[in-house]
């Protein structure tokens, strides 16, 4: 594997951008380039290696391999290097040494892009007008706002949020024991009963505090 060789397949092999299968002419390139020597040379992978690498069929790949040599970016390598390597012949693959000193042209700045774009008859826009490069000033520094601060909206200010919950309605207060029971003032009236024992293991709900008690007669105390 030679970094160098995969650099230029990465950012300087000239493969012309306006065909429509350069971009599998890109990868079939850079799976040469991580075959070959430091100098470009002498790659020799399997069309099944490079269908692995590309995700493209054979037949795919013989077009590309095809097409670079047409391109001049590849040319058959020395055989007798490969078959150092590669004794069987009936499993020798084809060897490819690379273009590497064929580089295509950069624009590396944008001045450069607006003299091509002069030079071919196309207007430029201003520079202003390029999506991504400016933003409309706010707030005071608008003019449109008149020096004016940008209104903004504050969502926690107090009259801008809803009332969240009503105030707990006061209870009702009790009424106070009858006077007879052993009930405390601050007793439920469920708590208000009589003890019916001096152990005070029997009780029964004080007639008074409980109105509601039905006695055995069905009338109420």
């Amino acid at each position: 594997m030679s970094i160098e060789a995969i650099r230029w397949a990465l950012n300087a092999a000239p493969i012309p951008r306006d065909r429509r299968d350069a971009s599998s002419l890109a990868v079939v390139l850079l799976g040469l380039a991580n075959h070959a020597d430091p100098d470009g040379r002498n790659a020799f992978p399997s069309l099944a290696t490079l269908a692995r690498y590309t995700r493209l069929s054979e037949r795919s790949i013989r077009y590309a391999l095809r097409t670079l040599q047409e391109l001049d970016l590849i040319q058959g390598s020395d055989p007798d290097i490969v078959a150092a390597y590669v004794k069987r012949a009936d499993r020798r693959p084809n060897g490819y040494d690379l273009a590497v000193h064929r580089t295509e042209a950069t624009v590396d700045n944008a001045a450069d892009a607006v003299d091509n774009a002069h030079r071919e008859g196309h207007s430029v826009p201003p520079v202003d007008q390029h999506e991504g490069q400016t933003r409309p000033a706010r707030g005071a520094n608008n003019d449109a706002t008149g020096g004016k601060a940008c209104p903004r909206t504050v969502l926690n200010r107090p009259g801008n949020r809803p009332a969240r919950e009503r105030a707990p309605q006061a209870r009702s207060p009790l009424s106070p024991p009858c006077g007879q029971c052993d009930a405390r003032l601050d007793d439920p009236v469920s708590a208000r009963v009589l003890w019916l024992n001096a152990e005070r293991t029997q009780s029964a709900k004080c007639p008074r505090c409980h109105p509601s008690i039905v006695d055995a007669a069905g009338g109420r105390q």
